[in-house]
């Protein structure tokens, strides 16, 4: 018996062993790192809040939207917008790609004569933003759109050393692929590759309800016939239960406290929108044909099984950009 308890002592302290504990570890690291990147591609931006917790009122459509589109083009606005508010740019030649798209759409564009915009405040920008998304997310006829994501993702801590730093990120590599497809709406709702329905542009659940105090800088200029707005807002940093109040008006924000995780106890998810941004280019008639968002992270996330846990910090950036062929 003392030699199978000696066998037993020397089995539990064998190199195996710890092979098996580190591997643990790094299954609770990537576990925080799989199920954030799952939620970031499928997306940051799909995660909200129960509609009954966080319930937004908008009120800047104007009465040109509610009144001569209606009709035509999908439910009253009132309906559209009385829920709830959640949630370096992609490679420059798919940016210059999408870009042509979005002018070529441009060009097929009744030849309106555009104001003068130089002028604007930027409460004015931001309503006229918040007027575009409302109208096309009210947009009922069919409608193409191409939609790209990427997010790409670098762990700069964890606590298993570098080997297991340089496994989590090969890992993240593998979860997280980038999305490349054509969207078909009818009404205003498709299907995406991941069997997920969807509403036109972002925010997923809710209307576009950005204030002044959410953003750093906006501005806007017409090129052709269309209106370029650009927007950047401000940096926000959350806890595990916390919503970041700007980005979930304007984007999506993850909620990682919703994540149903039964293999292990999430301990710490701090989360830092270190400054997202938006581009919207708009029509003369008024509908967005090209939307870019970029949101910057950095999530420092520990948890445990047991006796085992593990802790990492990554920093990454999720692009969408959604070019719509009226």
């Amino acid at each position: 018996m003392s030699k199978k308890t000696k066998k037993s002592k020397g089995i539990l302290d064998s190199e195996q062993n710890r092979f098996v504990v580190i591997v643990l570890e790094v299954a609770v690291l990537l576990t925080i790192i799989i199920v954030t990147c799952a939620v970031l591609r499928g997306n940051i931006i799909s995660t909200f809040q129960e509609p009954s917790k966080y319930i937004l009122q908008s009120d800047i459509y104007s009465e040109e939207t509610k009144t001569s589109e209606n009709a035509s083009y999908g439910p009253d606005l009132d309906d559209l917008l009385n829920y709830e508010s959640d949630g370096e740019n992609q490679g420059t030649s798919e940016l210059k790609e999408d870009n042509i798209n979005a002018q070529n759409n441009t060009n097929q564009q009744t030849n309106n004569k555009l104001p003068d915009v130089s002028g604007w405040s930027e409460e004015d920008i931001i309503n006229k933003a918040k007027s575009a998304v409302a109208k096309t997310k009210a947009y009922s006829k069919d409608l193409s759109v191409h939609h790209k994501e990427s997010f790409d993702a670098t762990v700069t801590e964890c606590s298993g050393g570098s080997i297991v730093q340089s496994v989590v990120n090969v890992m993240v590599g593998w979860v997280v692929k980038p999305v490349d497809e054509t969207l078909n709406f009818k009404n205003g709702y498709a299907v995406n590759s991941e069997n997920e329905t969807v509403p036109i542009i972002l925010p997923k659940k809710g209307g576009f309800n950005l204030t002044d105090d959410g953003v750093t800088n906006a501005n806007i200029r017409t090129s052709g016939n269309e209106y370029i707005i650009n927007l950047d807002l401000v940096s926000e940093y959350v806890g595990i239960s916390d919503v970041p109040t700007h980005n979930a008006n304007a984007i999506g924000y993850l909620d990682v406290a919703n994540f149903d995780i039964s293999f292990m106890t999430v301990d710490r998810a701090d989360i830092s929108y270190t400054g997202s941004s938006i581009e919207f280019h708009i029509n003369s008639e008024g509908y967005i044909i090209y939307a870019a968002y970029n949101v910057p992270l950095e999530i420092d996330g520990a948890a445990h099984r047991g006796s085992i846990s593990g802790s990492a910090v990554f920093v990454g950036e999720q692009s969408e950009i959604w070019t719509l062929n009226y």
